[in-house]
């Protein structure tokens, strides 16, 4: 299994699941309260998942702590830390974003349990 930010061709095989990408709007309730509502920034995105615990090779980097897993994905501009995934019917917030050896090609993102 190639590490975390080593560069490698994306299977298609390997993007077999679907995500989601939320990004936070936030509104106010009738006192005034701030409300944090998620809207849609990308749907039915192929990616491939690896869980915390099959990360191998970091290559320098340190694995943050409550860091659930990563996301392989092809390039999509605008994605950010303020966003979420959701796969599964579950809300991973994005503790990282970083373009695959800084080539826009494939997008690489550190979740964690929201």
């Amino acid at each position: 299994m190639a590490g975390i930010g080593s560069v490698r061709k994306q299977k298609i095989s390997a993007m077999r699941h679907r995500i989601t990408i939320q990004s936070p709007t936030e509104t106010q309730d009738g006192t005034g309260q701030p409300i944090v509502a998620w809207t849609n920034f990308a749907t039915s995105q192929p990616a491939e998942y690896i869980p915390a615990n099959g990360i191998e090779g970091m290559r320098g980097r340190q694995l943050e702590a409550g860091v659930k897993g990563v996301f392989r994905m092809n390039y999509l501009s605008g994605v950010t830390t303020k966003m979420q995934i959701v796969h599964n019917g579950i809300s991973y917030g994005i503790v990282s974003v970083n373009a695959i050896e800084g080539v826009n090609r494939n997008l690489e993102i550190m979740v964690k349990s929201s």
